[in-house]
């Protein structure tokens, strides 16, 4: 007896997708897969995910029509014949027709929804003249744009838990750090992963962001003003909720990441005057008060 509802649970494909970059979940297959599927004679269906920087070699189908939904993060595909680029970001659906020449690039943390009518292998790849595989194969690079209290600011879409470490050594100087996406200096720190707590996020960041081994020490204050956002250009739009920590070294050397441009040891009272964002001027006035009176602030 048929059963009328059939499903494929979101924990065996996130299971499965640790390991492999596509599954498919109806279609004709002819490989095995881990992933249970619905056997179809008209459609392929599947998901594509991609943990780092991925591109794809110029080609184009014969027969088949794509239709694509961005899951998260974003990608990029460039017209060969025309090249004419399209930017899709996360809820965007799309659609390539047969006979579309395209290249395509992803940035890490791009999933996507394919679906593939009339199914089968008929693709052709198409050969790449330098200027396409140049730009295949450079990266997707993130940007943000920081608003406070603007009345201009996108509508936030998403909330992540962060934390910052305040690092000031014996002449008063505080360490920070010049973000690569938006080109403005900041305290180290970064968003919360899965698994741990705030605390220890803190340290992971500045160990990454400076290769420092730090101590926390304490807390100078908690952040979560709804009119403080940040904007990036994969469609994300995340209001502001962080926790800065007071910090010291114990061990390491200075040693930048790919998040960051540049570093600097600069002085406590002088620091507000470098190229920066409104929340992390407002940071480091109170991180001076916190200095004076170990008070922390609740903003």
């Amino acid at each position: 007896m048929n059963q009328s509802f059939q499903a494929i649970s979101n924990k065996d494909m996130q299971r499965t997708l640790e390991n492999t970059a596509r599954q498919y979940l109806a279609g004709n297959l002819q490989r095995p897969q881990e992933l249970s599927h619905f056997p179809e004679e008209n459609v392929e269906i599947g998901i594509t995910s991609y943990d780092t920087f991925t591109s794809e070699k110029s080609h184009y189908h014969i027969r088949a029509s794509e239709y694509m939904y961005i899951i998260s993060g974003m990608t990029e595909y460039m017209e060969v014949d025309t090249k004419q680029t399209y930017m899709f970001r996360k809820g965007d659906f799309f659609q390539i027709r047969p006979g579309t020449s395209y290249a395509q690039r992803s940035k890490p943390g791009t999933a996507l929804l394919f679906i593939k009518t009339p199914p089968g292998n008929d693709k052709v790849v198409v050969e790449e003249t330098r200027e396409v595989t140049a730009w295949r194969e450079t990266p997707l690079e993130t940007t943000r744009t920081d608003y406070q209290n603007d009345p201009e600011a996108p509508v936030p879409n998403g909330l992540k838990p962060a934390a910052a470490a305040a690092i000031v050594n014996d002449k008063q100087e505080i360490l920070v750090v010049r973000r690569r996406d938006n080109g403005k200096w900041t305290l180290p720190g970064g968003t919360m992963d899965v698994g741990e707590d705030l605390k220890s996020c803190a340290v992971r960041e500045v160990q990454e962001e400076s290769g420092y081994t730090v101590e926390i020490t304490g807390i100078i204050g908690t952040y979560s003003n709804p009119n403080t956002v940040i904007a990036y250009s994969d469609g994300e739009v995340r209001q502001e909720f962080l926790i800065l920590y007071k910090a010291r070294i114990v061990r390491g050397r200075l040693q930048l990441d790919e998040e960051s441009t540049d570093w600097a040891w600069v002085s406590l009272e002088k620091a507000g005057d470098l190229p920066m964002t409104a929340s992390q001027k407002q940071r480091l006035e109170d991180i001076k008060v916190f200095e004076r009176d170990g008070m922390p602030f609740f903003r």
